[in-house]
């Protein structure tokens, strides 16, 4: 089996395999020489004639701003849920060689365990659970298949995806809603407070949120013509339901809307009513529709690729932002994709990478998200054959997931938008607080993280521009120690390591990054916070 990726950093040695797809990348040389305060990821014939402009980088740490949960996606095994039972789409060893890619290599620690429990009622009174009414197969598969194979890696702060879908797994509820509204809103809170309870006797933990709603009234309409008041009552009685049940201190990811403009529209309705608000943990949403700012490569790449994000994106996302920190709750950006066949470059594209951790930056800064997440952590050839069968879609025009798994080739790909989550995952400790960064060059973005946990400052700078950038860093109300790690990604390379880099003093050094790239850097701190 193969990972299909250049893959040289401090934090693994595994081995590279090199292939001949456009996904794979070439090796560059990185410059040996490092003065005492600069340092550049990569070397420049003499004469070359590139254009080289300053930056001027101020990384302020009295300006603190949200807490980082982390970053995710909605999660599979691998794994095919058939009338005879789950069928596992991948052997042990390529099963092993995904979850490292998607956990160790890009770094996930966020996730919704997607759970398939009752495709009919289990009995006629909603207050019992009859256990040999649910479908227990599924959850236990992921456990078996995924989860524990990913634990090693860090990953155990998940959500149980128990979301509340009328159209398929739960259609048997829309003739009870037509008849009985509370019956069919005690049904929901029973399918959730099973699910809740099945877990916490498999796996031995309760897990701190449920992934209640995905799109409920726009976009896939999972409510099918449900209502903002439908959305308020489900989360009030599951929260009860859960309470009573000995759960209280679960809390709900809700609405996760298609769009910031509807998730701010059905969040008002949920924490106006402060009962529902009571068992929220996370406002969430989606950047979508398809084509738009947020979902299309391309768009991202027109607009905040050249300093200038969409003006109507940027507004709704502040508003998001004001709504949740009236409340003290954090945001969450739990979806986003092109949609299936419409990538708008090749699978690995390095547009596909910078695009993203564009996309990452405006989230974190623009809504104050404090997770990120791609569409799936992982997507099967089989799978894919299955799901899109006849359509024309071809496996390697998704690009919106982490890590394609080719069983034909025994191959695991990871895609743009897992090489620019990795970029921020595998330096950003949870937990961190996101701290003022301002760049003087709108083409060249900057994010900066404070962890007190690891006493380090992380930094992630993205230009966009088509020249070198020779970056000074000064350090406001904090001091560094040691030397600045890093890694770094162009268009012909992936998470290449740098040398350490010498500090100027404990508050400034200089760094040279090249046109088109992503770099994620990390210090020691003096005096965290």
């Amino acid at each position: 089996m193969k990972l299909i990726i250049e893959r040289l950093s401090h934090r693994s040695s595994l081995a590279v395999t090199r292939c001949s797809r456009s996904f794979r990348f070439l090796a560059i040389l990185l410059s040996a020489s490092l003065g005492a305060c600069a340092a550049s990821p990569y070397s420049l014939p003499a004469d070359s004639g590139k254009q080289v402009e300053t930056i001027n980088v101020r990384i302020d740490n009295a300006i603190e701003y949200q807490e980082m949960a982390g970053f995710g996606a909605t999660t599979l095994a691998g794994i095919m849920a058939t009338g005879n039972g789950v069928r596992d789409l991948l052997n042990s060893g390529l099963r092993d060689q995904a979850v490292k890619a998607v956990y160790d290599d890009v770094g996930l620690n966020l996730g919704s365990l997607q759970l398939w429990l009752e495709p009919k009622n289990d009995n006629e009174d909603p207050l019992i659970v009859e256990r040999e009414g649910f479908r227990w197969d599924v959850s236990d598969a992921i456990l078996k298949r995924l989860v524990r194979h990913a634990e090693p890696y860090g990953f155990s702060d998940y959500s149980l995806g128990l979301t509340i879908d009328l159209r398929t797994e739960l259609s048997w509820m829309k003739e009870l809603r037509k008849h009985s509204y509370r019956r069919y809103l005690q049904e929901v809170s029973e399918h959730v407070v099973a699910g809740v309870s099945h877990w916490q006797e498999i796996a031995g933990v309760t897990p701190k949120h449920i992934t209640l709603f995905n799109e409920p009234l726009s976009g896939n309409r999972e409510l099918e013509g449900g209502s903002l008041t439908e959305v308020v009552d489900i989360i009030k009685i599951v929260g009860k339901r859960l309470q009573d049940a000995g759960f209280s201190g679960i809390k709900f990811i809700v609405p996760a809307e298609e769009t910031v403009a509807k998730s701010i529209e059905t969040s008002q309705a949920i924490l106006a009513d402060p009962v529902a608000r009571s068992y929220v943990g996370a406002l969430a949403y989606h950047a979508y529709p398809y084509d738009s700012a947020y979902s299309s490569v391309r768009r991202i790449l027109q607009t905040s690729g050249i300093g200038m994000p969409d003006d109507d994106e940027i507004r709704e996302r502040k508003q998001l932002s004001e709504l949740a920190a009236r409340y003290d709750i954090p945001v969450w950006m739990t979806e986003a994709s092109e949609g299936p066949g419409r990538a708008d470059y090749p699978f690995g594209s390095p547009e596909n990478l910078r695009a993203r951790a564009n996309h990452i930056h405006d989230e974190l800064v623009y809504a104050n998200a404090s997770a990120y997440f791609a569409m799936y952590n992982l997507w099967d050839r089989q799978s894919h054959d299955a799901h899109f069968k006849d359509r024309g879609i071809e496996f390697f025009s998704q690009s919106s997931h982490i890590a394609l798994v080719d069983q034909a080739r025994s191959e695991i790909h990871i895609s743009g938008i897992g090489g620019a989550i990795g970029h921020f995952a595998r330096w950003v400790t949870p937990g961190s607080l996101r701290i003022d960064a301002v760049s003087d060059n709108k083409l060249v973005k900057v994010t900066a993280f404070r962890s007190d946990r690891k006493n380090e400052l992380t930094l992630v700078v993205i230009n966009n521009s088509t020249f070198e950038a020779e970056m000074d860093f000064s350090i406001e109300n904090m001091a560094l120690q040691g030397t600045v790690k890093g890694e770094y990604s162009d268009r012909s390379i992936r998470w290449k390591e740098l040398p350490p880099l010498t500090l100027s003093d404990n508050a400034s050094f200089r760094l040279t990054v090249g046109p088109t790239s992503v770099t994620s850097l990390s210090a020691t701190l003096i005096n965290p916070g």
